[in-house]
C-alpha cells in the first residue's frame, strides 16, 4: 500500500503524499535548471534560443569580449553563439555558449572554424579543415592570463 507520510511541498498546495507524488510524476516533464551561487539560472535548456541577460552576463564574465583568437572585441559588439547548435537539439547554457563578434560568428558558421569548451571551461578554436586532436587548438588566454593568443600543441 501507499504511505500517507509527508513527501514534499508543492507550491502553494501544502504537503503531498507519496501516492500524489507518483501520480504527478507519471505524466510530467522535467526541466533541470542549473543555477549559480546567487540562484540565477546558468542553463535554460531548450526553453529559449537566445541567451537571457543573466547567462549573457556569465558569458561576459568568462569571455570578456569576442573569444576568437586575437580579437577581444567589446562584449556589447558580441553575439551569444551556441557551441552545439540550438536547432535541432542544443541547449542555451553557459557551457554551450561563447561570445563572438559578428565577423567571427560568421567565420564559425560559414568558414569551417570549430569551437569547443575545453577542460578549463573556456572556449577553444580549431582552424578549418583540421580535425579535433590532429592539430593544436587555439585559445584566447589574454583575457585571463595576460597572453595575447596561445597555441596548445
Amino acid at each position: 500500500g501507499w504511505s500517507d507520510e509527508f513527501v514534499d511541498m508543492l507550491g502553494y498546495t501544502g504537503p503531498i503524499s507519496a501516492a500524489t507524488a507518483d501520480l504527478i510524476t507519471c505524466d510530467c516533464t522535467l526541466d533541470v535548471i542549473h543555477v549559480d551561487g546567487n540562484g540565477a539560472p546558468l542553463d535554460v535548456g531548450r526553453s529559449q534560443r537566445l541567451f537571457p541577460p543573466h547567462i549573457r552576463r556569465a558569458l561576459i564574465a568568462r569571455d570578456r569580449g569576442c573569444a576568437f583568437p586575437g580579437c577581444g572585441r567589446h562584449p556589447s559588439w558580441c553575439d551569444g553563439h551556441h557551441i552545439r547548435p540550438w536547432d535541432p537539439d542544443g541547449v542555451t547554457s553557459l557551457d554551450n555558449g561563447v561570445l563572438l563578434c559578428r565577423r567571427h560568428h560568421t567565420m564559425i558558421h560559414h568558414y569551417g572554424w570549430q569551437v569547443y569548451l575545453g577542460t578549463d571551461r573556456h572556449p577553444w578554436f580549431i582552424p578549418p579543415q583540421v580535425q579535433r586532436g590532429a592539430h593544436p587548438a587555439f585559445v584566447v588566454v589574454g583575457q585571463r592570463h595576460g597572453v595575447e593568443v596561445g597555441v596548445l600543441g
